[in-house]
């Protein structure tokens, strides 16, 4: 009967830092017939933790621009992509007849009556959310790049600092 091969990583391996290496070292374990193979592990480079923190930035950039704006009286304005879009259009038309009353829809399904300028007051609100958004990243990403070790790196809360 041949022996298995019970693998397995060195105990206190810190995973934000390191990663599996391709090296390993087998101990013959005969009295559990195995071999006990104990992975490496390395340090992650410096550049690499850099790009996968910047990739995890732009995801939660991402999700914090499209995840609405809440407005001053407590309404929520949707900021996904497409609500951005049939703003922007609405937007347009309200500066082109600012005496206009504009139909919507509220995303409870009752409808809503704006003025041209509630449309615009609310298209500039939600064009400084995007934009603090993208500002917010863009102070991460040279926080990031400015890091110079691994724990610098990691010290950098990207999740915190968003607007609203």
């Amino acid at each position: 009967m041949s022996e298995h091969i019970f693998e397995m990583f060195p105990a206190g391996v810190d995973w934000s830092t390191h990663r599996p290496a391709a090296t390993f070292t087998d101990t013959p374990d005969p009295e559990n017939g195995r071999i006990v193979r104990v992975r490496g592990v390395e340090p992650i480079p410096l550049d690499e933790l850099r790009a996968a923190r910047k990739e995890a930035l732009a995801a939660i950039r991402w999700e914090r621009e499209c995840g609405g704006k809440t407005m001053p009286d407590g309404a929520v304005i949707a900021t996904d992509d497409r609500s951005k879009t049939l703003l922007n259009g609405k937007y347009r038309t309200a500066e082109k007849y600012p005496n206009r009353l504009h139909r919507w829809k509220g995303s409870d399904g009752t409808e809503i009556t704006l003025t041209s300028a509630q449309v615009i007051a609310i298209g500039d609100a939600v064009s400084d959310h995007v934009q603090a958004c993208f500002d917010r990243e863009l102070d991460l990403i040279a926080a990031i790049d400015a890091a110079e070790t691994v724990a610098e790196v990691l010290a950098i809360d990207i999740a915190a600092g968003w607007p609203d």
